[in-house]
């Protein structure tokens, strides 16, 4: 009997959702096409940071980078560990930027936009040049950035990257 009436309240008070769920379908079209079109802008966004990156990059402005990142943003470089905040972000991003013949670009191969639109996953590949010892070197890999919409602003949260390059002593 208590089975019987636990089920039978479920029942009621899913009902009207069920009903809602109805009426909302004939809706579906139009709320696919504005969400699509608000990822979309959302991408334009994120690309538009990107660019925004690798011009600091280039102009070696480490500050400017670590202002990308939100305030609790991480960087997981490889071989080292986990650096967090955008005070140590700038340490970071200014070491690796002092490195002689440091030339660094990067592409996004796939942005994907949550449905929610506040987080968004950036995948791509990177290609850097150092001469640390005065020889020129190219590194090669890929990158992940999870991005989070702060206010209007989208900004990286977590940031890694790795080689392509076989292991030192492989």
């Amino acid at each position: 009997m208590t089975k019987t009436l636990l089920l039978l309240s479920a029942t009621v008070l899913l009902l009207p959702a069920c009903q809602a769920g109805e009426k909302s379908a004939n809706n579906t079209s139009e709320v696919n096409t504005v969400a699509a079109a608000n990822t979309g802008a959302d991408e334009q966004a994120i690309r538009g940071q990107v660019d925004h990156w690798l011009q600091l990059v280039k102009a070696k402005d480490a500050g400017g980078i670590a202002a990308l990142y939100a305030e609790d943003g991480a960087v997981m470089p490889p071989n080292g560990p986990i650096v967090k905040g955008r005070a140590a972000i700038q340490k970071t991003w200014a070491s690796m930027m002092q490195t002689p013949g440091f030339d660094l670009t990067f592409v996004p191969e796939q942005i994907i936009v949550s449905s929610s639109g506040d987080m968004a996953l950036d995948r791509g590949t990177y290609r850097l040049a150092v001469a640390p010892d005065g020889t020129a070197q190219t590194d090669t890999g890929k990158y992940v950035v999870v991005w989070r919409k702060i206010g209007s602003e989208w900004k990286a949260a977590a940031d890694i990257f790795n080689s392509d390059l076989p292991a030192r002593g492989s």
